[in-house]
Formats: structure tokens, C-alpha cells, sequence
């Protein structure tokens, strides 16, 4: 062969599309984008704000005389000025967020009582109430658009989640209330344990069923506790899905594909670090520029400025920077929920309920009864 022909011999380039191979790097990638918007972290702010109100009053009604509950908010304290140190706030990962909703839970049974009982369930009913909906707009929004790139509105979000929001606080609380009804067995074996004489020895008997029945405490304690951002991703993204179908999919995928959930939930924890440090590290430098140019204008500090604006202006930095770990949270938990059925039921990303209403399809007109001519019906032009 000459060396003009080989010259003039195209040689084809071959280019690999990592997202077709790897498609779950193109999910983790973008929920870190979609998390840190300013819409989702002002919503996820504002519900914070909700939450640790319901959360403080509920305990102050029931259980005031227990220790202090944790605050949802990250405690401010300051921003120190650039000179002496630089003190950044890291948001909450993935795994502190998923623990900030299950504390009352934990909590209750550190410290079993009936005043206990009645915080942990009056607290659930707000947490349930604010964040079904608040997650569940983030997790429609977040699905849409890492399933076909393309952006949800708002007010098609908040339509259909408003529309199924009792499903998605049904899928949250029937496993806990069944939970809770089996409960009622170990609960009066221990009235029995009380009667003297016979009660320590029939108790014990009765108690051997009983713990037979923990296995289906744990079963649906392991879907309360795994599978319910799962059940809320299953509700917002299947066509015509109930509570049933949410949680149905969400014990499917969690015991059917352990590892991969395992997986998922360790890379949306490093994930979640690093876009909280870049959000956080935005987020402080902004303000202690504005402090130390407050501090120069004023003969005050802001950090100590005696005024009813004090706290609040404190707290503002802290209260994003924590909005966006709940932000995080969902977004990341609609990214797993799309590989995990993807996995299991070999489902694209892309194949969403989108709501879309069509108009039914009109029917021919009928001939009239008193025409003594045939008339031929023309066929509908929409068919």
C-alpha cells in the first residue's frame, strides 16, 4: 500500500459515553446540583423552621420533664471574624438527616414511659404531616428531572403530591402502626407479671409466642426505618401508585438488593459531604464578609449586637447550611429509588408518570331515526 493511501485512510475515533455505561454516575453527579438550589433549600428551611416548632411544643405539652431534645437546627453560636479563626459549619450527611426523623422513635425507647409514648407520636404526627409533602415535592422534582433531564414546574410538583399526599403519609404510618398494635402483646404480659404468685410464671410462658411475633416487629421496623423515603419515591414517580404500592416496592427493593441500597447510601454520604463543604464554605465566606464590614462601620461586633435582630441574623447561615442536608437527603434518596428499579425491575430512568391529562376521544355523530336515506357516518379524523 502506498503511503498516500494510508494517508488519506479515515481512521474512525471511538469514544466511550460514561453515562451509558456507568448510568448511575450521572445521578450522583446531579443531585448535588438539584440539591443546592435556592428553592429547594428555602423550602427545606422553612419546613426545618415548622418542624423544631411542632417538635419543642409537643415536648413542652407531654414530656417536659425529661431531658432536652435535639435541635433540628444547627446551633448557630457565632460567626468568628477572619482574624482569629475561621469556623465552618458543615450541613448534616445523608445518614444524620435519615436519624433526625427517626430520634423521637429512638428516644422513646431509650426511655419507655406513657408521657414518652404520647410526645413520640404527637411529635410523628407533625413531622409526618410537614415533610410528607415537603419531600415529596423535592423527590417528584428530583426524579423528573434526573429520569428525563428536563425540569418539573413547581405547581405541576406540589399538584400531584398534594393529590397523593395521604398515600404518602399512609406508606409512612401503617408499618409503624402495625408496629405498634403487635407491641400491645409484650405490653400486657407485663400487666400479667404483675399478679402475685402465678403472674412471673405465666408470663414467661406467654412470652415465648411473643417473641415469635418480633420477627414481624422487625420486619416492619425495617421498613419504617429503610424504606420510607424509598415509599415516598415510589408514590411520586408510578402511575396511579398508593401507599400500598409504596411500600410494597420499598421492602421489595430493600430486601431484594441489600447491597446495592448499601452502596447507594455510602456513596450519597460522601456525596453529601462534599456538596455541603462547597455550599458551607459559600455560604461562611459571604457572611464574614459581611461581619467584618459591619464590624468596621459599627462600634459593635455583629456576633454581639444587643437587639431582637441578633439571633435571627446568627441563625440564618446555620439554617441554610442544615436545609441543605435535608435537601440532599431527598434528592439523593430519589436518585437511589431510580437504580434500585432499575435493578430489580429493569425499569428506565426515564419511565415516569408525568400527570398528563388527555382529552377523551369523541365519539360519530348517529344517523337521525326519521332520515329515510342512508347516511354514511364519516370516521372520526382524530382516529
Amino acid at each position: 500500500m502506498n503511503d498516500s493511501t494510508a494517508k488519506d485512510v479515515a481512521i474512525p475515533k471511538v469514544a466511550i459515553d460514561w453515562y451509558r455505561s456507568t448510568p448511575w454516575w450521572r445521578l450522583a453527579s446531579q443531585s448535588i446540583t438539584i440539591s443546592w438550589r435556592s428553592t429547594h433549600i428555602v423550602l427545606c428551611a422553612l419546613a426545618l423552621l415548622l418542624t423544631e416548632l411542632w417538635v419543642s411544643a409537643s415536648h413542652r405539652i407531654f414530656d417536659s420533664e425529661s431531658a432536652p431534645i435535639q435541635s433540628w437546627i444547627t446551633p448557630s453560636g457565632g460567626i468568628n471574624p477572619i482574624a482569629s479563626q475561621w469556623d465552618a459549619i458543615m450541613p448534616d450527611t445523608f445518614l444524620s438527616v435519615w436519624q433526625h426523623y427517626l430520634n423521637p422513635m429512638f428516644r422513646w425507647l431509650a426511655n419507655p414511659s406513657v408521657n414518652g409514648a404520647a410526645d413520640c407520636v404527637a411529635s410523628y404526627i407533625g413531622i409526618i404531616a410537614i415533610w410528607s409533602f415537603v419531600g415529596g415535592c423535592l423527590c417528584r422534582r428530583s426524579i423528573v428531572e434526573l429520569g428525563t433531564r428536563m425540569t418539573a414546574p413547581w405547581a405541576d410538583s406540589a399538584r400531584l403530591v398534594r393529590n397523593r399526599w395521604q398515600s404518602i403519609a399512609w406508606s409512612t404510618t401503617m408499618p409503624s402502626g402495625l408496629i405498634l398494635l403487635i407491641a400491645l402483646g409484650p405490653l400486657f404480659v407485663g400487666w400479667i407479671s404483675d399478679i402475685p404468685s402465678i403472674g412471673v410464671w405465666l408470663a414467661g410462658l406467654l412470652l415465648i409466642p411473643v417473641l415469635l411475633c418480633s420477627i414481624g416487629i422487625g420486619w416492619c421496623a425495617a421498613i419504617t426505618l429503610f424504606g420510607f423515603p424509598l415509599s415516598v419515591c415510589s408514590i411520586v414517580t408510578e402511575k396511579q401508585a398508593d401507599a400500598y404500592d409504596g411500600i410494597s416496592r420499598s421492602a421489595a427493593y430493600t430486601f431484594q438488593r441489600p447491597l446495592t441500597l448499601g452502596l447507594c447510601v455510602l456513596a450519597a454520604q460522601f456525596l453529601g459531604m462534599i456538596g455541603g463543604g462547597m455550599l458551607s464554605l459559600v455560604l461562611t465566606s459571604g457572611a464574614l464578609v459581611v461581619q467584618a464590614s459591619f464590624d468596621v462601620g459599627s462600634f459593635s461586633s455583629l456576633s454581639q449586637l444587643e437587639s431582637v435582630w441578633s439571633p435571627i441574623l446568627t441563625s440564618i447561615v446555620p439554617l441554610l447550611i442544615t436545609a441543605y442536608g435535608f435537601s440532599f437527603f431527598w434528592t439523593a434518596s430519589a436518585a437511589t429509588y431510580l437504580i434500585l428499579r432499575l435493578d430489580v425491575d429493569h425499569a428506565e430512568f426515564d419511565l415516569i408518570d408525568m400527570d398528563v391529562e388527555t382529552a377523551p376521544k369523541t365519539l360519530p355523530e348517529l344517523p337521525k331515526k326519521n332520515s329515510s336515506e342512508p347516511v354514511a357516518i364519516e370516521e372520526n379524523s382524530a382516529e
